[in-house]
């Protein structure tokens, strides 16, 4: 029986198919690099306005505060609130908020029952809310504005001082705190390695080729923002020894509470790790309660 070859043609053909293929992969990651360094590093930052239900000012929670302004070592100038604490203290608690957002997102939600106990210092990070406009590197750079907001309250004589964020608030306080005179840290919904929210964010919104397009989208971020991006994992064991609370959602699509887990199990004593049953980004907060809050400011009670 004769046995069949394929032909010039039909390799041709694939070869043809081929090039096809390439070209449209080429041409998506192309797109997909442009198109997703550009949300990373110039996002549609939310402005300081309060929405339909949210506290607009300390005021409006029963809180007195002052308006703060203070500038980072390279010329950023920032925008926030100290309130001062409830009770005869120095111990102050820096409270940062997530990607693209500002502050008003934790003032209902922290400092009402932080306050009491604690100064509380809240400020809009680089490039959101009121604070200058800049681009945002996640972290490269935010650094420098956790570094100043440090700069300003020992510079009021308040400390110790703990840092508390949320998502890349979080992320970013790891990052900074081992250069800084800081004597805790509370991490909610921290990514171990930027490429999981990347990715995540990717499928959620249908994107094929979500690893690989993640890792070009933060190289050419990297570019775009001319700084590396920096991932918490390789940073979070040098915090020690200040004191690590890390908080995990269970349920959180955006960043796994698996990232959670690669810090805690990177990261040297003291430590702890709250995982919360049930709870999605940024909502462990309201999910876990009085729980949440007990477990923080026992936290805090133990390094501040």
């Amino acid at each position: 029986m004769a046995v069949a070859h394929r032909g010039p043609t039909s390799r041709g053909l694939i070869a043809w198919l081929g090039r096809i293929v390439g070209a449209v992969a080429a041409g998506y990651l192309g797109y997909v690099s442009i198109a997703g360094s550009r949300r990373l590093v110039h996002p549609d930052a939310r402005p300081l306005e309060a929405g339909e239900g949210m506290a607009a000012t300390p005021a409006e929670v029963g809180l007195r505060y002052e308006d703060v302004r203070f500038t980072t070592d390279d010329g950023v100038t920032l925008s926030g609130w100290l309130i001062p604490a409830g009770r005869e203290t120095r111990a102050a608690v820096i409270v940062m908020h997530g990607f693209s957002g500002h502050r008003l997102g934790e003032l209902a939600a922290f400092v009402p029952w932080l306050q009491p106990t604690y100064h509380v210092l809240q400020f809009d990070f680089r490039g959101h809310g009121a604070s200058d406009p800049s681009p945002i590197t996640l972290g490269a750079r935010e650094r420098r504005d956790v570094a100043a907001a440090v700069r300003f309250l020992l510079d009021r004589g308040l400390g110790p001082i703990a840092l508390l964020g949320v998502s890349m608030g979080a992320s970013v306080a790891l990052l900074a705190a081992p250069d800084l005179p800081v004597a805790a840290v509370v991490a909610d919904a921290a990514y171990a390695d930027l490429r999981n929210p990347v990715a995540n964010r990717m499928r959620g919104e249908g994107y094929p080729l979500a690893g690989l397009g993640s890792r070009i989208i933060l190289l050419a971020a990297s570019i775009r923002a001319r700084a590396r991006l920096l991932s918490p994992l390789n940073r979070v064991a040098a915090i020690a020894p200040r004191g690590l609370l890390l908080i995990a959602p269970k349920e959180d699509r955006l960043i796994d509470y698996t990232e959670s887990l690669r810090l805690y199990q990177a990261a040297r004593e003291p430590k702890e790790l709250f995982v919360v049953e049930g709870a999605e980004h940024s909502t462990a907060r309201w999910v876990a309660g009085p729980e949440y809050e007990r477990r923080v400011l026992s936290f805090l009670g133990q390094h501040l």
